[in-house]
């Protein structure tokens, strides 16, 4: 009788793991096409319908935009208003007094970990970019925390974030359909490089372009993702990795750049990856 259960149990558990597999294997060649359109801006209609306007918003239209008719400004009450007299006195001084608001704040209000979106021409990298805790929660929750295989494209959890770091070092999945991080091995192709050099990454801070100067496949190395430096330091870091180089794209450093590097899995060598290095270019 003991026999029997084993078997039973041992049978389930195989079963259960089989089931597992082929579903795995089932979303890598058939996955449903990710959108993050459909994922992160369809979720407010209203407020998308306001900050995807490209016409500035002048502070009228914010107060009219953001206010109720219990909260709206009696007119009859305006010249008592100190608020109005401002505006009255930068009108007189031809003061332009407008705004646009920043698009990117809306993420924060959907994932408190956005922390800036990564877009690299000519391929389907045009991902927002979270910071988690630790570097294993995005590695299967997409961006709005459920559970997906393909993960999340995330900044190495010692980064301060919103490409403040010296060294911002960003990971992704290889899947075989071409999501996430898959199009870096375009970067193998020194044509491609030469074609497509640049990486944007665009935080609340700004938007930053980065030049590539660096492609290289090798085993997992601490070495790549040093985050930390000073600047003698990162100068020659940068010519470290020049040197591991496929190519040679002829990039000069004065140490004072900030440097991006893109990860993803490469199953050409025995626990392979595939380094992805640019330089911010601040001219």
């Amino acid at each position: 009788m003991m026999k029997k259960i084993l078997l039973i149990i041992i049978g389930s558990a195989f079963i259960a793991q089989a089931v597992y597999a082929l579903h795995t294997f089932w979303v890598q060649s058939n996955p449903v096409e990710i959108s993050y359109d459909d994922i992160v801006l369809g979720q407010n209609s209203q407020t998308e319908d306001w900050l995807s306007s490209d016409e500035e918003v002048t502070s009228d239209e914010a107060v009219s935009r953001g206010s109720s008719d219990d909260t709206s400004i009696d007119s009859t009450d305006q010249d008592e208003d100190p608020m109005q007299q401002v505006m009255e006195e930068l009108e007189e001084d031809n003061i332009p007094f407008a705004f646009s608001p920043n698009t990117l704040s809306r993420f924060m209000d959907i994932n408190p970990d956005f922390n800036g979106w990564l877009n690299i021409e000519n391929t389907a990298i045009d991902y927002p970019v979270v910071r988690g805790r630790d570097n294993s929660f995005y590695l299967d929750h997409d961006f709005n925390r459920e559970p997906h295989p393909f993960g999340s494209i995330f900044i190495d959890h010692r980064n301060l974030g919103m490409g403040q770091d010296d060294h911002t070092i960003i990971y992704g999945h290889y899947t075989q359909n071409g999501h996430m991080f898959a199009d870096l091995e375009k970067f193998l192709s020194e044509d491609f490089v030469n074609e497509n050099p640049t990486i944007t990454f665009e935080s609340l801070f700004g938007e930053r372009t980065f030049e590539l100067f660096s492609v290289h496949v090798a085993p997992a190395d601490p070495f790549f993702i040093n985050e930390s430096f000073t600047n003698p330091d990162l100068h020659a870091y940068f010519e470290t990795l020049e040197s591991q180089s496929l190519f040679d794209l002829g990039r000069e450093f004065t140490g004072e750049e900030k440097l991006l590097t893109l990860i993803s899995c490469n199953y050409t060598v025995d626990d392979g990856r595939i380094y992805v290095h640019a330089v911010e270019i601040t001219e």
